[in-house]
């Protein structure tokens, strides 16, 4: 049973569309590889051991991305062009102080409280920072050319911006580590910026290894097309027949409706093809018929020998009484009923609702690739075999079985041989 819900947080579904996951997959693939690039780059200036402990990738806003940054910084802003937007590079003051002592000789690291830093360290951080957007750039080139240069520098976190404080943001954080001390490399640029990367990431697949359409996919659907089975069902009678019909059902009455002398095929409630139908080898069997085709340009038989063919063994044609029409009747007038008595509705009322009667000839399974080829004059075989009786359906639900009779006006109509209703309970009691 259905609690009253308490404290429930509101479920934005959308939240994920106004940040996708391709642009950030992206950054994922590509930003440990340029931390290791960067790593190994402050290796080869400074002869020290310099690592990559780990790589954390995000997307924020803009201002939760600075509010992250540490308090002593040195940032660079570049261009993306052609990209749009400017990126942000940020490296913590720890780090700078020490690959500054590295460079200074330095053999133990000596921990203290960073305020500022000193115009050496500055100077060093600028070119730690060059070389970082230089190691980006070459990752980078895969998708697109860039030619990322600081065009300012900045050491006081709270001067930095680059985009609304609304705005997503790739968030792109190198943890690293030397013998003298460690700090953080941290990249921010647009979310927006990365657009055109993303689309041609999506149809190179360049990280992976491809160019082109992703074959794998391609042959997982083709391989699915083959196996997946779809019902089609072929009706050959319909109509929409008043509640009145059902009071008097019973075996031996003949439904008042036709014959169809071609039958309609379909899958999912959806009518897809009508088709000429006949028998072969013991089993009904249907032709398809191209939109528009003219009766008789690709007919297996006229209608009785089809009506022959699908009830053979069924025994002689039964000339039955002509489709029955359903009688006017007045209403009468609703009577004061006593208290507590239950209301029953009108019969005349009842009998204005419309149930659909259909006549199924026989259904078959088809894979989804098949039905996607089917065309005109191809021959589809049944499950129905001759002789076996046809199902009828009352609005979707199995009602009764019949056989093909005569009617008046030369047409064939369908007479009830069991409801399925007996038939179920004795396959049941078998």
């Amino acid at each position: 049973m259905l609690e009253e819900p308490t404290d429930v947080e509101s479920l934005d579904l959308l939240d994920t569309l106004r940040a996708p996951q391709m642009r950030s997959l992206l950054m994922e693939n590509l930003s440990d590889r340029f931390m290791r690039q960067i790593a190994f780059a402050l290796f080869q200036r400074t002869r020290s051991s310099v690592s990559l402990l780990s790589c954390i990738n995000g997307v924020m806003s803009h201002e939760a991305a600075l509010s992250s940054l540490p308090d002593v910084l040195l940032a660079g802003i570049a261009d993306l062009a052609p990209l749009r937007g400017r990126m942000l590079l940020a490296i913590d003051g720890d780090l700078i102080g020490a690959i500054v002592d590295a460079l200074c000789g330095a053999t133990t690291p000596v921990p203290h409280e960073r305020y500022e830093l000193s115009a050496m360290e500055v100077r060093i951080g600028k070119q730690m920072i060059d070389l970082s957007l230089s190691m980006i750039s070459e990752t980078l080139s895969v998708l697109q050319p860039l030619d990322l240069k600081a065009i300012s520098y900045e050491n006081a976190s709270g001067m930095l911006a680059i985009a609304d404080g609304q705005d997503w943001m790739i968030a792109a954080t190198g943890i690293f580590d030397s013998a003298l001390g460690g700090g953080t490399i941290r990249l921010i640029a647009p979310y927006a910026g990365f657009e055109p990367l993303e689309a041609k990431f999506g149809s190179q697949s360049l990280l992976m290894g491809q160019r082109g359409a992703d074959s794998g996919w391609i042959m997982a659907i083709e391989s699915l097309s083959e196996q997946t089975p779809v019902e089609v069902r072929f009706d050959v009678a319909r109509a929409n027949v008043p509640l009145a019909v059902f009071d008097n059902l019973h075996i031996g009455q003949v439904l008042p409706f036709f014959l169809s002398a071609e039958a309609i095929g379909v899958a999912g409630g959806i009518d897809l093809f009508r088709a000429d139908y006949g028998q072969s080898e013991g089993y009904i069997c249907c032709r398809v018929k191209a939109e528009g085709q003219k009766e008789g340009d690709a007919s297996m038989a006229d209608q009785k020998e089809r009506t022959g063919a699908a009830t053979a063994g069924a025994g002689p044609a039964e000339r039955g009484p002509p489709a029955a029409e359903t009688e006017r009747v007045e209403l009468e007038r609703i009577q004061a009923q006593p208290r507590g008595a239950p209301v029953i509705s009108a019969k005349s009322v009842l009998d204005r609702v419309q149930v659909a009667l259909t006549v199924e000839l026989g259904r078959t399974q088809i894979t989804v690739k098949d039905l996607r080829q089917l065309r005109h004059g191809q021959v589809v075989s049944l499950e129905q075999m001759i002789g076996e009786p046809l199902t009828i359906f009352a609005n979707g639900q199995k009602l009764a079985y019949g056989e093909v009779v005569a009617v008046p006006n030369d047409r064939y109509g369908v007479r009830i041989t069991a409801l399925a209703e007996d038939i179920d309970k004795s396959e049941d009691r078998a």
